[in-house]
């Protein structure tokens, strides 16, 4: 059975509905901008509520949004309340199965003061700032947001269960209610079974209560039949239902059920291949838990190192210690706390001949090995003594920087915590968070977001693997939870590096950077080679590594770097500046090409003057209305002053409005509101489309009207045209100081890239030792060796060199980076030097790339066309070659021959 979200764009396609775009609404009232993976999620959203409108379809609307821990499921939950504001909606029900779920997604959503509240400080819609505020029961105010938060078993037992001042049924049936159901996986009891069994509703839910029993009165009962469907009411149902989880279970019934529901789907695979996770890297080793401790807290120093030499403020990386049992944990925690107190320099001795007692294997993610002599080698580049390390873990993890999840007033044998540790553990990334060290056993597994956890540490040995009914192979209930803490410790931290992106993986090409350790996630464990087999089986399974990812490494062949060519040639490129007329060159345009006509009375008569008794008079007024229109020019300047201040006031009231005072000052360099009336916009002309005979005939509300319209297109086409950095002229650089170091990649194996890689090893003018491509890669490769004869024909020297993400060039409108992937380099008979760029670029991104290709034929004008560059008496001449596509090679086929002609 095909899922929802793999039918839905076909369905809009044959509907005629139009491809969605992401209101503005969505995007100015939240606080950090949607991934790729959350605008396609939404869109899907906007597309089916489209649908249902278009179909006439009533029903309430049920849908689940499949995507992996980390991918941002809280945030894509605060847009769909914004959606549903924005349709009518103001009363909202978030449950889930775990009381510290609940509290955490309150501070998501109501704490504007919490790290990581996801909200615009302030929230606007069409003009007007919005609350939310959180509930018991609901109230008849329909100016604001109301949330009640709860948990699965709290909302039955209101229900069924009545007390003083709790939500009702009855209630709750009268309302068009929005409910946001996260952990969604947990909550399918009765659907997973054949037979239906009998519910006894007078039952309270409790804390004793079975997780069968509650799935199945709290979720298929209460929230599904009672909720969702009203009771079985035959009224009109405006009800909503949105799921979200990271695993829907396997079990057929479930998976039949949720297909037609799943509006999209982003699994781990993706989530992980995208680079928006740490790199899990298995550190086994032979050595004591004490030892393997230690190696952790080494391990933290670091990484903190790293940070502090990079710039890179406030970085605390977490460790998380993981027990057993909880009195194995509380023994764990009491010796950590004693040993840091006592620690020595003699407590570091296993450091000596430490690589034999390590496990390394082929794969990226077992480099444990590596990473230790990586620290070492650091310590003794550095100069660095035992006692200051020794300093840095006991200033770093005394008992008030350690937490374990286990609060003292706990007197069940569950571990618990209270809310101040609630409140730790879920703001460990704040720049006031002290906790560097975390004790748990089973506490953390499920509902808590982390992204400075960067070393989890088993203190135990053994393991429970079985089998399953079939006899195959089972992982133990101990290494699934240790797969979902991984699951956990796998989100990134981001940070700010050079032009890189932020909150991304930044060195994947770059294997031997030092800053790679920033963007790993270490497991700790033993030896034991049937558990980490059996650790490995599940990472693989559930798509945390991939077998067939390989490192390889990319040097200059010795012939070439010996070169007189690789010694004297330069390669030229340019550099991304701040743009220093951005905002005022933008504001000059657009006031000369701006046009700004507003019909001031749209149809000519207002809605309550119609007579809809009286069709025919109705279309003769509005056809006589339309006649005596004319237009009215009048600058901005000209409107009064308290309305012109009125009209900023209503659009500055989003925190990322572009007319907020403090931000006109700093990129307008303005001194008041008056200086941005009479000198920045005043000159605009607006037309005023009317039956009016001046602009003294308009009241003071139209002209409130006009402006708040002005202001909004002035924002549109501002937030399009701004460009804040440009590219600067190309200069010249020693080609030694892009291309000289060895670069280390990870990469899958790929045995068409190895055929070529065994072709061009003897080529001399391939000038790579090792080839890795993509498929538009491999056949420009092929392309060039059909024609290279050619080339060599008419050139003296021929070299073609692929670009390992070491290079990059910007354009000169937009200052946007682009790292052309190969640069061909010539060399004719009267020394003039040919530098040439070439992209492959498939059929997927020709269109979003296509600003590349606009550049690279900048590039040609610039350096080819009308100029030719000078250094060191040579002369260079710089081409780019339109996008290479291997089905199109058309454009390419005739710059690439002009080459040879």
């Amino acid at each position: 059975m095909q899922s929802l979200h793999e039918t839905i764009k076909a369905k809009a396609y044959e509907l005629r509905i139009p491809f969605p775009e992401i209101p503005n609404y969505i995007s100015d009232n939240l606080k950090y901008e949607f991934y790729d993976w959350q605008k396609e999620a939404f869109e899907n959203l906007i597309t089916f509520e489209a649908i249902k409108e278009k179909t006439n379809d009533t029903n309430p609307t049920h849908l689940m949004f499949n995507m992996a821990t980390g991918t941002g499921k809280t945030l894509l939950m605060a847009s769909c309340i914004l959606y549903y504001y924005k349709q009518g909606y103001r009363k909202f029900i978030f449950f889930v199965n775990q009381n510290n779920i609940v509290d955490k997604t309150e501070n998501n959503f109501i704490n504007e003061t919490h790290s990581k509240y996801l909200f615009a400080d302030t929230i606007v819609v069409d003009d007007k700032t919005v609350k939310i505020e959180k509930v018991d029961t609901f109230s008849n105010n329909d100016d604001a947001i109301e949330i009640k938060f709860t948990t699965i078993q709290k909302l039955y037992n209101d229900i069924h269960i009545e007390k003083e001042n709790q939500v009702y049924l009855d209630d709750l049936i009268k309302k068009d209610i929005v409910m946001l159901a996260d952990e969604g996986h947990h909550l399918n009891a009765d659907t997973k079974k054949k037979k239906q069994e009998e519910l006894d509703l007078e039952t309270e839910l409790t804390k004793k209560t079975s997780q069968d029993e509650i799935e199945r009165k709290g979720w298929e009962h209460t929230v599904i039949e009672l909720l969702l469907n009203k009771n079985g009411s035959t009224e009109e149902n405006r009800n909503v239902l949105l799921e979200f989880t990271a695993t829907i279970p396997d079990n057929q019934r479930v998976a039949d059920k949720y297909a037609p529901k799943t509006i999209y789907k982003f699994g781990l695979k993706e989530f992980l291949s995208a680079g928006y996770t740490k790199e899990i890297n298995l550190v086994s080793s032979t050595l004591i838990k004490r030892e393997r401790i230690l190696q952790a807290l080494l391990f933290s120093w670091y990484r903190h190192q790293i940070a502090l030499r990079n710039n890179i403020p406030n970085f605390k990386p977490v460790i998380l210690f993981r027990s057993k049992t909880i009195d194995e944990s509380k023994a764990d925690y009491e010796e950590f706390l004693a040993m840091v107190k006592s620690l020595t320099a003699k407590d570091f001795g296993f450091l000596t001949n430490i690589e034999s007692k390590f496990i390394e294997g082929e794969s990226i993610y077992e480099q444990g090995k590596s990473r230790v002599l990586d620290l070492i080698k650091f310590i003794k580049d550095e100069g660095i003594k035992k006692t200051e390390i020794i300093g840095f873990i006991k200033d770093n993890f005394t008992e008030r920087n350690c937490i374990i999840t286990n609060s003292k007033t706990n007197k069940t044998k569950q571990e618990k915590t209270d809310e101040d540790q609630e409140k730790l553990l879920n703001s460990l990334e704040d720049k006031n968070n002290h906790i560097r060290a975390i004790f748990t056993v089973n506490r953390l597994t499920e509902g808590w977001d982390v992204l400075n956890l960067f070393d989890i540490v088993r203190l135990y040995s053994g393991r429970d693997e079985g089998k399953d009914k079939k006899g195959n192979r089972k992982a133990g209930s101990a290494t699934v939870s240790e797969i979902q803490l991984i699951g956990r410790g796998v989100r990134y931290y981001p940070f700010s590096y050079n032009d890189k992106q932020k909150n991304k993986r930044k060195f994947d090409n770059q294997l031997d950077n030092e800053m790679r350790v920033l963007e790993e996630l270490y497991y700790h464990s033993d030896s034991d080679h049937r558990y980490i087999d059996e650790l490995k089986r599940e990472l693989k399974k559930k798509g945390f590594i991939d077998d067939g990812k390989v490192e390889k490494r990319f040097n200059l062949k010795k012939e070439f770097a010996d070169s007189d060519f690789y010694k004297s040639v330069r390669i030229w490129k340019n550099e991304q500046v701040e743009n220093p007329d951005r905002k005022q060159k933008t504001l000059d345009y657009l006031k000369d090409n701006l046009d700004l006509k507003f019909d001031l009375e749209s149809l000519g008569i207002r809605e309550e003057e119609l007579d809809f008794d009286s069709d025919d008079a109705d279309t003769e007024r509005l056809n006589i209305n339309e006649q005596n229109k004319k237009t009215i020019p009048v600058k901005v300047k000209d409107f009064e002053k308290h309305i012109f201040q009125k009209a900023i006031n209503i659009k500055a009231k989003s925190d990322k409005s572009l007319l907020r005072f403090e931000l006109l000052k700093e990129e307008l360099q303005i001194k008041s509101i008056e200086d941005f009336r009479e000198k920045i916009v005043g000159d605009f002309e607006i037309k005023l489309v009317t039956t009016k005979k001046s602009i003294d005939e308009v009241s003071n509300k139209e002209k409130l009207d006009v402006l708040v319209k002005f202001f909004d297109t002035l924002l549109i086409e501002l937030k399009q045209n701004i460009n804040p950095h440009i590219g600067t002229e190309f200069s010249a650089y020693k080609l030694q100081e892009f291309f000289d170091e060895e670069v280390r990649k990870s990469v899958k194996k790929d045995e068409e890239s190895k055929r070529i890689e065994d072709e061009l090893k003897y080529q001399d003018w391939y000038v790579l030792d090792q080839f890795y491509g993509t498929s538009e890669e491999k056949g420009l490769i092929e392309f060039i060796q059909e024609t290279i004869v050619n080339l060599q024909g008419k050139y003296k020297e021929v070299y073609l060199l692929r670009n390992e993400e070491q290079y990059k060039i910007y354009d000169f409108t937009t200052g946007q980076g682009f790292q052309p992937d190969f640069i061909l380099f010539l060399k004719d008979k009267s020394k003039l030097y040919y530098q040439i760029f070439i992209e492959p670029k498939g059929d997927n991104l020709l269109d979003a790339d296509k600003w590349k290709n606009d550049f690279l034929k900048k590039i040609t004008e610039k350096y080819s066309d009308n100029k030719i560059l000078k250094i060191e008496g040579k002369d260079y001449s710089l081409i780019g070659l339109p996008l290479f596509n291997k089905k199109d090679t058309k454009e390419f086929t005739e710059a690439y021959d002009k080459l040879i002609s």
